[in-house]
């Protein structure tokens, strides 16, 4: 058990190399750049977070699914537009700068990029993504914790859940704030019992950063929204799956003789999103949705297969609408990302967005400087 908490940290530690790394606006010699390289190819190690071997446990019949009503639901699908692509708990910020530890006892100056939220049309949104949502919320009492799924969908490129954790006295599980929403995301802590992430099937698991809305969250009950991006292609048919560990002690008290259960929670008996390609063969290939975006870096950006594996080689990703208008997702150059989560998975950069994309208004998607055009197609109507 504590080889697991080992990998667990260690996971955590890279993914927070990664980011700080890749927003410091300076000059990236070939040490640092093989740094990028040696940390992004331990991402497949977040495998680790899940127990190689099931063991059955008391604390499992603590685990209660309950019925919601369906007037909440109607709600919760409201608040999870918002929460996912709107503004009004989200606040636009520009660059920032700031010292963060390095880890050796000192502090390193990085640069963190602006980032902009714009409202959502609750209508639109429905008429987009509403035949894809889950039908009905999921509550599961977690010993002293209540989880609640309050809506879901997903892509074969990712997925979004809305969700809060409820607990009288206060949350103790899960540690986020404006600070964690700027860096990481939400983590669980050590004085948590139980510990959750996801699956699309056996071998491709789910990374994820977890925003935690400060404005409706009370010590009492966060509201929290979670990226997750897939590390791997599903396969027709695959079904994402909430993977939940339960503990008889504290995470920080786990040890390799400790008991614990293990359950998969079915998410969603929906079809992902539709996704649109665009195959340029070996000029580009990318793969998009309302929600999402994918771009295959070893095709049409002259980059050797190691050097498509990095995510710092994708310098700027927009979106150019048939008005004229631009989301520009990523720019380096300009310190910018307007996204909900970022992943580099083999030769593959993956893309969460922070605003619905209206996937019928796009003309053309340009990629460092790479340009891919769109046909004239309406899916999603």
């Amino acid at each position: 058990m504590n080889e697991i908490k080992k990998k667990e940290q260690t996971i955590k530690q890279t993914e927070r190399q990664i980011k700080e790394i890749l927003s410091q606006d300076i000059q990236v010699p070939d040490m640092v750049q093989e740094r990028i390289l040696s940390t992004y190819r331990q991402l497949p190690a977040k495998r680790s977070r899940r127990p190689g071997q099931i063991r059955t446990a008391a604390a499992i019949l603590a685990l209660l699914c309950l019925a919601l009503p369906a007037a909440a639901y109607a709600s919760a699908k409201t608040g999870f537009f918002q929460a996912m692509f709107g503004n009004s708990t989200k606040e636009s910020h520009d660059i920032i700068h700031k010292m963060v530890d390095n880890g050796k006892g000192g502090q390193t100056a990085v640069t963190i990029p602006s980032e902009e939220y714009v409202p959502v049309d609750d209508a639109q949104a429905e008429e987009m993504l509403g035949p894809w949502m889950t039908e009905e919320p999921i509550e599961k009492k977690i010993n002293s914790h209540t989880l609640s799924i309050k809506n879901f969908v997903y892509d074969k490129n990712g997925a979004l859940m809305y969700f809060t954790l409820e607990r009288e006295g206060g949350v103790t599980a899960l540690a986020g704030d404006q600070e964690t929403n700027l860096g990481k995301g939400a983590f669980f802590t050590e004085t948590s019992d139980f510990y959750f992430t996801w699956e699309i099937s056996d071998d491709i698991y789910g990374c994820a950063d977890i925003y935690v809305d400060t404005v409706q969250s009370t010590p009492d009950k966060m509201y929290c929204s979670a990226y997750i991006l897939w590390a791997g292609t599903p396969k027709d048919g695959d079904r994402p799956q909430l993977v939940l560990y339960t503990y008889p002690c504290p995470r920080g008290e786990l040890t390799e003789e400790t008991d614990y259960s293990t359950e998969k929670i079915p998410l969603t008996d929906k079809d992902p999103l539709p996704l649109t390609d665009i195959d340029q063969g070996e000029e580009g290939s990318l793969s998009y949705s309302p929600i999402s975006l994918s771009v295959d870096m070893a095709k049409g950006f002259s980059l050797t297969e190691e050097e498509a594996q990095d995510p710092y080689n994708l310098k700027k990703l927009e979106i150019l609408y048939k008005d004229g208008s631009r989301y520009v997702i990523s720019d380096q150059r300009e310190n910018v990302e307007n996204s909900g989560y970022t992943l580099g998975s083999e030769t593959f950069y993956k893309v969460l967005f922070n605003r619905l994309v209206n996937v019928n208004e796009i003309q053309e998607i340009i990629v460092n400087n790479v340009h891919f055009q769109t046909a004239d197609q309406n899916i999603y109507e």
